[in-house]
């Protein structure tokens, strides 16, 4: 049914939302958020004294049969982001792998495979809530100094296609997964979305509680009711820009090679208020350029985005098969 034969909002005292759009949202949320629940208990990122003996044991990590282990693991994960985990590589994860992220936590192999295969849409549930799903791996890096640790930067987007308004949500940020000291394994992934953890430096923090769920639920909304923070600037749409990091201030894109900032849509300090942003995040601010009908801000080198061979090697890998 399309947008514009659904009830219109009225402004009383501020906007309200239609009922009916109301009630369909939330039964659309229960559909998304029920099977993660369903098929996972809750789980404990690692304990204290589990993180202590990985820390003890950290010194193995330094043994080139680790290091050679490490390596095939950054190469799974290049291959799986590419395919859109099709498939889901389960010999590179332990059996009581963790996942947290804004909207879940979940623990086993079992629920983190149900859970990747739903959001890719290679699932029975998945093939119901989600159409024209993406995900854009940036980089696979190493954490300077953590033997343990490995990161990834990626975009993820997809049409919820229970609603009649087919709403788009798009998210960006990095997943940090700890791994085991001696086989290379995932123990732990946890994600973080750039409009809700990114701090000084372009480093991360845990989210504020629920608030994942409210950046989700404000994308979904139809169009007249959308609040300004969960919009996206039309000019990427209209040209085809490549998004690399929604952040809450700015977004990063890129075309033809060439990565460049622009205000969000929510944002009031101007460009002048975005590059003192992008500096704070560590992103170095170059001139102010006209991309379309937008003044844009360059992005200068080195930036987080500058390696694409994960990608590469992971193409490369498919194709050799």
């Amino acid at each position: 049914e399309p947008l514009s034969s659904l009830p219109q909002c009225t402004m009383v005292e501020g906007m309200r939302a239609p009922r009916r759009s109301r009630l369909l949202l939330l039964a659309a949320l229960a559909m998304m958020v029920r099977p993660c629940t369903f098929v996972a208990s809750q789980a404990n990122l690692l304990t204290k004294s589990r993180a202590s003996s990985l820390g003890k044991l950290a010194c193995a990590a330094s043994n080139s049969g680790f290091e050679e282990k490490r390596e095939a693991l950054k190469a799974c994960l290049a291959r799986e982001y590419r395919s859109f985990f099709r498939p889901f590589e389960a010999d590179f994860y332990s059996e009581d792998v963790s996942f947290t992220d804004p909207l879940n936590q979940l623990k086993g192999k079992a629920s983190y495979r149900a859970n990747v295969e739903m959001l890719s849409g290679n699932s029975l549930i998945g093939n119901i809530l989600f159409t024209d799903a993406f995900i854009d791996l940036h980089s696979v890096e190493e954490v300077p100094g953590e033997a343990t640790q490995l990161r990834t930067r990626w975009t993820l987007g997809f049409a919820f296609k229970l609603l009649p308004w087919k709403p788009r949500a798009i998210f960006s940020g990095v997943s940090e997964y700890t791994i085991d000291p001696e086989n290379a394994k995932v123990l732990a992934q946890r994600d973080y979305w750039d409009t809700l953890s990114l701090e000084k430096g372009g480093s991360y923090v845990p989210e504020v509680p629920l608030s994942g769920l409210q950046d989700l639920v404000s994308q979904l909304l139809p169009a007249p009711l959308k609040p300004l923070e969960a919009r996206e600037p039309s000019a990427a749409e209209k040209y085809g820009w490549s998004l690399l990091r929604r952040a809450s201030a700015y977004r990063v894109y890129r075309e033809s090679g060439q990565l460049f900032a622009v205000a969000a849509p929510a944002f009031g300090g101007g460009l002048s208020g975005v590059q003192k942003e992008m500096k704070a995040h560590g992103l170095i601010a170059g001139e102010v350029i006209r991309k379309g009908d937008l003044q844009v801000i360059e992005v200068m080198e080195p930036h987080p985005w500058m390696s694409e061979q994960p990608e590469k090697q992971a193409l490369e890998t498919i194709e050799g098969r």
